[in-house]
């Protein structure tokens, strides 16, 4: 079995969202509901509206990025170049987020804005390739949107593959409109929500399960998203629980790849 990790980068801080959206009042009221249904103690609830004023809190990046090379896992981060629902980080702050990933070696795309227009999906596209350098490079479209001609416009614009669509059937590498899709199969917020009553226990029961499942399929690769958000010690069980996929996929001899490398053996 092949693993594709993968990790959107929604936040780079907590002060990007100040008058701007709704994001921290929105973790305030989910730290609260978790309370409040006893998912987490109250020291873990102090820790983490403490962790709404440390300078660095939310980015993670660091040790995410450390982490992942420690482990040779062939990572790939999906950084934004534009401001978006909830994104709201600066170019300056994306070039050094790219730069930064691409000096550890791992393959970067687009955390993508613009899905219905053209012109703004080129945009996203040159400014990426301006920045990275790269001459291919994939997409993946912040809160998975999508509609029918996406994809056309997205392989019009130049992007070698697109890993915007969640498949809870197993679905695998297959080509849309021209351009390259994989789909993914494992999202950390469709699992660690507050108003879902998922302990530890069964999210790491159910990623067993869907393992197995791929693997009685003869599927060639299973692919999830960890937001690096969440590799912070206020999101104590989502950290919890990529490090123990990580190890779990390590004792158990999967092979860790990236998207380029999953599309060249399926050409």
């Amino acid at each position: 079995m092949k693993i594709i990790i993968s990790h959107d980068i929604d936040h780079l801080s907590v002060r990007e969202h100040l008058f701007k959206d709704i994001v921290i009042e929105k973790y305030i009221l989910w730290t609260l509901i978790e309370f409040i249904k006893r998912k987490i103690p109250y020291k873990l609830m102090i820790k983490k509206i403490i962790s709404l004023f440390k300078k660095n809190g939310w980015n993670n990046i660091n040790e995410l990025l450390e982490y992942d090379k420690k482990n040779e896992i062939r990572s790939t981060f999906f950084v934004a170049v534009r401001n978006g629902r909830r994104i709201n980080y600066s170019i300056e702050n994306a070039v050094k987020t790219i730069k930064m990933i691409m000096n550890y070696g791992f393959e970067v795309g687009v955390h993508g804005i613009a899905y219905k227009n053209y012109n703004d999906i080129k945009e996203e596209y040159d400014i990426f390739k301006k920045i990275s350098e790269l001459e291919s490079f994939g997409i993946r479209i912040h809160y998975l949107k999508n509609k029918e001609n996406t994809f056309k416009l997205l392989s019009d614009a130049g992007y070698l593959f697109d890993s915007t669509i969640y498949s809870d059937k197993s679905e695998q590498i297959y080509t849309i409109s021209g351009i390259r899709e994989v789909p993914f199969h494992f999202m950390d917020t469709l699992y660690f929500d507050p108003l879902k009553n998922f302990s530890l226990f069964d999210i790491k029961k159910r990623t067993i399960d869907l393992l197995k499942r791929f693997i009685d399929q003869k599927k060639d690769y299973f692919c999830i998203i960890f937001h690096q958000r969440y590799f912070g010690n206020d999101f104590p069980e989502q950290k919890e629980w990529y490090k123990w996929f990580i190890e779990y996929c390590k004792k158990m001899n999967y092979e860790f790849i990236d998207f380029k490398t999953l599309i060249k053996k399926c050409l």
